[in-house]
């Protein structure tokens, strides 16, 4: 199976496609699709690796290496759906996330929330 079909393989399973993947890698329209010709960088691959959740090993190899595929379901689907932002709104949700737990931290150790003076 060449690169670009195991990409395509792995992309489909997260409801993601080759202009989603470039966009959000941030490389230029159709480049995933020279690499059948032009091996890609290793930056460009790494990034396309992570945005499916697995490694540069498999997809050059189309091995898994023993210790990658560690996540589990629930995990590789949270990460799908994260994957399916837009890169500022990915940025947006960590943020309220991060201050949504450290609310939850709060209240778990009966701290009162910071209320801003009006």
């Amino acid at each position: 199976m060449l690169l670009t079909e195991r990409i395509k393989d792995l992309a489909s399973k997260q409801n993601m496609t080759f202009a989603s993947l470039e966009r959000d890698a941030g490389l230029g329209r159709g480049t995933i699709r020279k690499w059948d010709t032009n091996s890609p960088s290793a930056d460009k691959l790494f990034k396309v690796a992570n945005l499916l959740n697995t490694s540069m090993d498999f997809l050059l190899s189309g091995k898994e290496n023993k210790t990658t595929g560690i996540l589990s379901i629930e995990d590789s689907e949270w990460l799908s759906l994260l994957h399916q932002l837009p890169p500022e709104k990915m940025l947006e949700f960590k943020g309220e996330l991060k201050g949504y737990i450290r609310r939850l931290d709060e209240e778990a150790n009966g701290d009162e929330p910071l209320r801003k003076a009006k």
